[in-house]
C-alpha cells in the first residue's frame, strides 16, 4: 500500500499550496455562480438534470486548465530536486509514485467539484427546481472522472518530462490544441471541405468520431446521452453516448499508461 502514503502525502502537499487554493477556488465560484443565475435566466423547467447541461461548457475549459496546473510539477519537481531517488530507495516502486500522485491530485479536484456541484444542485432546487437525483449523480461522476483524465494528462507530461519547465510547455500545449484549438481546426476542414463540394455543411461520420475524440467532446456526449433531458445525441452508432463511455475511460488510462512506460524504462539523472 505504498501509494496510498504517497497519496496522502501528495494531497497534504497539494492542498496546502496557495495556487491550488486559487485554482479551486474559481472553479467551485464560476459553478456556485452557473447556478444561482440558471433558475433566474434559464429557461424552464429548472432541473439539476438540464443544468449539468449548462455547466458542462464551462467545466470543459475549466477543469482541463486546473487539472494540468496541478498535475505538470507532480513528479518532475521531485525528479529535479533529488527527492524522487530519495522516495525511490523506500519501499516505494516507480508505479506507487505515479499512481500516488494521481490518486492524491485527482482527489483534491474532486472534493471541489463535488462539494461545488454539491452546493450548485440545492441552488438549482431551491425553491421551485426539481431534483433529478440518478442524473445528477451521474453528472457528478462524468465531472469528477473528467477531472481525473485531465489530471492524469498533466501527471503524464510531468512523468515524460525531465524539467519543470518542459513538463509546464507541454502540459499547457495538449491544453492548447484540445481546448482552445479543436474548435476551430474542425470548423476550418469543415468549411474547406464545404467549399471544395466534398460535403454539404456537415463533416463525414468517420471525421466526426476523429474530431469527438476531444476529451471535452466526450463529456458533452455524455452529459448531452445521461444527464440533460433536454439533449439528444445524433448520428451514427459510434457517435453515440455508450461509445463515449468506452473514449473516456481510454482517456483516463492511456495517457498517463505510455507516460509511465517511458517512466519505468528511463533513467532519473
Amino acid at each position: 500500500m505504498s501509494w496510498a502514503v504517497i497519496a496522502r502525502q501528495d494531497w497534504t502537499l497539494t492542498v496546502g499550496e496557495r495556487s491550488t487554493k486559487y485554482l479551486l477556488g474559481l472553479l467551485g465560484f464560476v459553478v456556485v455562480v452557473t447556478a444561482y443565475v440558471y433558475p433566474i435566466g434559464g429557461p424552464g423547467p429548472h432541473t439539476t438534470g438540464r443544468f449539468g447541461g449548462v455547466v458542462h461548457g464551462s467545466l470543459t475549459t475549466l477543469v482541463p486548465i486546473v487539472g494540468v496546473l496541478l498535475g505538470y510539477n507532480a513528479v518532475v519537481s521531485e525528479r529535479e530536486s533529488g527527492a524522487l531517488r530519495l522516495s525511490l530507495s523506500l519501499p516505494h516502486s516507480r508505479a506507487d509514485v505515479v499512481f500516488g500522485k494521481f490518486l492524491g491530485r485527482t482527489a483534491v479536484v474532486a472534493v471541489a467539484l463535488v462539494a461545488s456541484l454539491a452546493v450548485a444542485g440545492f441552488l438549482v432546487v431551491y425553491p421551485f427546481g426539481e431534483l433529478e437525483p440518478l442524473r445528477y449523480l451521474a453528472f457528478v461522476v462524468f465531472a469528477v472522472w473528467f477531472a481525473g483524465i485531465w489530471t492524469g494528462i498533466g501527471i503524464a507530461a510531468s512523468i515524460a518530462a525531465a524539467t519543470k519547465r518542459r513538463a509546464l510547455v507541454l502540459a499547457l500545449f495538449v491544453f492548447f490544441v484540445f481546448v482552445m484549438l479543436w474548435d476551430t481546426v474542425d470548423s476550418g476542414v469543415t468549411l474547406l471541405l464545404d467549399f471544395a463540394g466534398l460535403i454539404d455543411g456537415e463533416l463525414p461520420g468517420p471525421l466526426q468520431f476523429y474530431f469527438g475524440l476531444e476529451p471535452g467532446r466526450v463529456f458533452g456526449r455524455l452529459t448531452d446521452g445521461f444527464v440533460d433531458p433536454s439533449a439528444t445525441v445524433e448520428g451514427a452508432w459510434y457517435l453515440g453516448e455508450w461509445v463515449a463511455l468506452v473514449l473516456f475511460a481510454l482517456w483516463l488510462v492511456v495517457p498517463l499508461g505510455l507516460a509511465y512506460r517511458r517512466f519505468a524504462r528511463g533513467e532519473l539523472a
